[in-house]
């Protein structure tokens, strides 16, 4: 009788892990809710997971233990990701519309071509993380640590920089690195006179 359980618990996640990948959104977030009962949002069953396309809008990922995850071309708009650990994860072209992801871990992730408009990234961590071409349209990056990051392309229109951190090895959407002299209004500020636009 424990042998038959034993069996069942992992195919029973392989399952659902398989549903939240390929079903559509309504029956994505049921088997997200499932995996989270079973402790395997947090547990590191989602790490190096490929959920490339999936249909996560409103997906509720807090603290999630997502390292590696391929989420590239998924859908994450609205999305609750704060404090979610998703250091060298695959999120290129990812939408990732007003989804929630202050504090996130996001050291050396490949954001390349994602849409972050008007999301929340707030003390989010971007060390070495690939961003270029992203739309951050509107993102709050408040305290966000930026240091070696690529932003090269980037579109960083009314985004909240304030308090956020770079270094040398920053580059910024016009490709030049950052220097602590460097005007980033001229990437955020829609009225500013020497306005940068990709």
């Amino acid at each position: 009788m424990l042998r038959g359980l034993i069996k069942k618990i992992p195919q029973s996640k392989t399952t659902l892990l398989r549903k939240a990948r390929e079903s559509a959104n309504p029956l994505a977030l049921e088997a997200l809710e499932k995996l989270r009962e079973h402790g395997s949002i947090t547990d590191g069953s989602l790490r190096g997971v490929d959920w490339q396309k999936a249909m996560l809008q409103n997906a509720r990922l807090a603290k999630a233990a997502m390292e590696g995850i391929i989420l590239r071309e998924a859908n994450l708009t609205g999305a609750y990701l704060g404090a979610t650990h998703l250091q060298e994860a695959d999120l290129q072209a990812v939408n990732l519309q007003r989804a929630n992801l202050c504090d996130a871990q996001l050291a050396q992730a490949k954001l390349a071509g994602a849409d972050l408009r008007e999301a929340h990234l707030a003390a989010a961590n971007l060390q070495g993380a690939d961003l270029a071409g992203t739309d951050l349209t509107g993102a709050n990056l408040w305290g966000a640590d930026l240091r070696g990051a690529d932003l090269t392309g980037a579109n960083l229109l009314g985004a909240n920089l304030y308090g956020a951190r770079f270094d040398h090895q920053t580059r910024l959407p016009d490709g030049v690195p950052w220097a602590p002299d460097a005007d980033l209004a001229r990437f955020t500020d829609a009225a500013h006179p020497a306005l940068w636009q990709h």
